[in-house]
């Protein structure tokens, strides 16, 4: 039973440390934290998808690619390294106040949206879909509160 331990315990480590080591050897994949993270906040980026301002045709979104991978971050916001990065994820609609009037109902994927990332602000970011073309619709920051 302790030996099973001692094997799973062991695996937890080595995943954990698979991002550090990726790191380390020269793969480079853009760090981002839980916002939950307040001991580094100040040196990163806040990045904020969960609110939406369904009036003004902003949807909240769900980001699951940055800088051009495949990422897992929390659906309401992350911290992310300052800098030059690319987003990209999904958006949930609500077209009470931005009804779809386009004939072509086809939404395509919307291009990344990139952003210089500075230490200490939040970028509140959003899915516009207000134009009559969904060719237009696109990620926007809607808003950004600088560092105090």
């Amino acid at each position: 039973m302790r030996r099973l331990f001692i094997k799973r315990l062991a695996g937890i480590l080595i995943l954990a440390a698979l991002p550090l080591l990726a790191h380390t050897a020269g793969y480079a994949q853009t760090f981002v934290l839980p916002l939950s993270s307040a001991s580094t906040a100040k040196k990163m980026a806040r990045v904020l998808t969960s609110y939406g301002r369904p009036a003004e045709c902003l949807a909240p979104v769900s980001v699951n690619r940055i800088d051009g991978e495949t990422r897992v971050v929390s659906a309401k916001g992350f911290l992310i390294e300052p800098g030059i990065h690319t987003i990209n994820g999904r958006a949930i609609l609500d077209i009470t106040n931005c009804p779809l009037i386009d004939s072509n109902p086809n939404i395509s994927r919307a291009a990344d949206l990139e952003v210089n990332f500075e230490p200490g602000g939040t970028y509140h970011v959003g899915y516009y879909h207000a134009p009559a073309n969904t060719e237009e619709w696109k990620l926007v920051v809607w808003h950004i509160e600088e560092k105090p």
